[in-house]
């Protein structure tokens, strides 16, 4: 006897091959059989006549690291199929820490990880991990260990390279984390305190995830200009630390830049080529979304939060700064140059007299209050601080296409959580894949477009018996009408449910079906890593 039957569906396994008529048949928390099954007993049934069954979505780059604590049924991305999230991105993770540093990680991650709930406590991946499960969790979750975070925690906003107690130190918290199972380590360059680190800091602290077969994951040191050197980088920490390399949320930002695509592809080819592991992901949309005060140039936000209010008091500082703006400095990823005002668009605020500003770009804003959006910009990040989010209006469908195309790319929303009006991708990215690139646009197969959105990414992190509909796999699955499954989060309503998704089960019980989230928090926390080292926890 089957606990669920999904009867009558056409699967696509994740594996790339076509679909196939098959009924799929649970048992507990894995996937019992496929085939004609109509004759054995079941629990519970769900009529799947014209409708993909699929393997559940895996999102590669999600900030989902406080949200999951204040919604475990994680809605926002449940109700789009994503049954597992792999956190800690960007160098921006909850763990590992120290409780000294959590106020400041707060100030300089609000935009991304949203609000973080109060009394958090958990200093390492065990102590979080073990939160989660006692609360409960609708999906699985994975993380990685951010580095920024864990410089934060040693050095603070320190501009400067750290010494070597400085660096045995964030070892030492990186090496906790690997072994309480983190699956690597991540950075985000563009931001601080992760863009004071010479390209030396992350190798040595590459070569302990090495040790545990884990990977490195990167928000390059620049998204623009200086692209093809910063993917460079990521690549050179890889070879000399002898560790696979991904790279997040692949991108060219600004016109002038959108040659350098192909350009960027083929140095990933070749890097293949020579035998190094490399992979990357995208969200499909040409819009990005992240804190305001990643724009300021680096030495204008060292020392945090309190340091940056202080320096935009001063005229002639803020002179230098829109000097900066204008002339660029070395290696430094100048957005506001790249893609200028009237690409860049707020969309969170913590204070009522800047709600206005919201959806408007800075040349908009700047023509409404009669003023240069330069000095737009600085008022609102004085006001603001760490609490102004902007969406980068970076990229063209062209390009977009390229990265979506290529067999190596996944998927990953890079949702962040900032204020009511966040950027659509968080609510749409799997069904938008779904919907306009495969059946609108034809872009890609159904079977690849699935591939790149579960089993490739399950391989990726070392996943085990996830990421495939296949007997004695874990029953993570999603069930949704391909003539109807789309996005409909949009700028304006970024928060809009998706259409198209019938169920959405994680580790065979039914979490989201029929519009309605079912209270079902049967998620775990994985352990996982490229080399196999350790596995998934076991869901009894």
């Amino acid at each position: 006897m089957f606990s669920l039957l999904i009867k009558g569906g056409t699967v696509v396994d994740g594996t790339g091959r076509p679909p196939f008529r098959a009924d799929v048949g649970l048992q507990g928390t894995k996937i019992a059989a496929l085939g004609r099954l109509e004759d054995i007993p079941a629990g519970k049934v769900i009529d799947a006549t014209g409708l993909v069954v699929a393997p559940g979505f895996i999102d590669f780059h999600s900030h989902a690291d406080a949200e999951l604590l204040r919604d475990p049924e994680d809605r926002a991305k449940l109700a789009q199929g994503v049954t597992t999230e792999v956190i800690g991105n960007c160098g921006m993770s909850l763990v590992p820490g120290h409780r000294e540093s959590l106020s400041m990680l707060a100030a300089y991650a609000g935009p991304v990880l949203g609000e973080i709930p109060a009394g958090f406590q958990a200093a390492g991946v065990k102590d979080y991990f073990s939160r989660l499960t006692r609360q409960g969790i609708a999906v699985n979750v994975a993380t990685l260990a951010g580095h920024g975070s864990i410089r934060l925690a040693v050095m603070g906003m320190a501009a400067r390279q750290a010494g070597k107690a400085e660096m045995d130190a964030m070892a030492a918290l990186l090496e906790q984390a690997m072994s309480e199972g983190a699956t690597g380590l991540s950075s985000g360059l563009l931001y601080p305190p992760g863009c004071y680190a010479p390209t030396g800091e992350l190798i040595a602290l590459c070569r302990v995830v090495r040790q545990y077969g884990g990977i490195y994951v990167s928000h390059i040191r620049n998204e623009s200009d200086g692209v093809l050197e910063a993917i460079e980088e990521a690549l050179e920490i890889g070879r000399e630390a002898g560790i696979p390399v991904h790279i997040s949320h692949l991108k060219a930002c600004g016109p002038r830049n959108w040659p350098k695509i192909p350009r960027a592809l083929a140095l990933l080819a070749a890097a293949r080529e020579h035998g190094q592991d490399v992979t990357w992901d995208v969200y499909p949309y040409i819009a990005g979304s992240t804190t305001a005060a990643s724009l300021l140039p680096p030495w204008a936000v060292a020392g945090g939060e309190a340091a940056i209010r202080e320096r935009l008091n001063s005229p002639d500082i803020r002179r230098e700064i829109k000097k900066t703006w204008q002339e660029g400095l070395p290696g430094w990823d100048n957005m506001v140059k790249s893609l200028g005002y009237d690409r860049l668009v707020i969309n969170a605020v913590a204070h009522r007299e800047n709600a206005d500003c919201v959806g408007l770009t800075l040349a908009e804003i700047g023509a409404r209050r009669q003023c240069d959006p330069a000095d737009v910009l600085l008022d609102l990040l004085q006001v603001e601080g760490g609490s102004l989010a902007i969406e980068t209006y970076h990229g063209c469908e062209e390009t977009l296409a390229m990265i979506l195309r290529h067999p190596l790319t996944v998927i990953g929303s890079d949702g962040i959580y900032s204020g009511d009006h966040v950027h659509p991708r968080l609510y749409g990215t799997f069904v938008r894949v779904l919907g306009r690139y495969v059946r609108e646009r034809r872009l890609l197969t159904l079977e690849e477009a699935v591939a790149k959105m579960t089993s490739r990414p399950a391989a990726r992190l070392g996943l085990k018996k996830r990421g495939l509909v296949k007997a004695g796999y874990y029953a993570d699955l999603v069930v949704f009408d391909p003539d109807t499954v789309a996005d409909r989060a949009t700028f304006q309503e970024p928060a809009r449910t998706p259409a198209g998704i019938a169920a959405v089960i994680v580790n065979g019980r039914v979490a989201y079906q029929d519009g309605r989230f079912t209270g079902e928090l049967a998620g775990v926390t994985l352990t996982c890593n490229a080399a196999g080292a350790s596995s998934s926890q076991e869901v009894k």
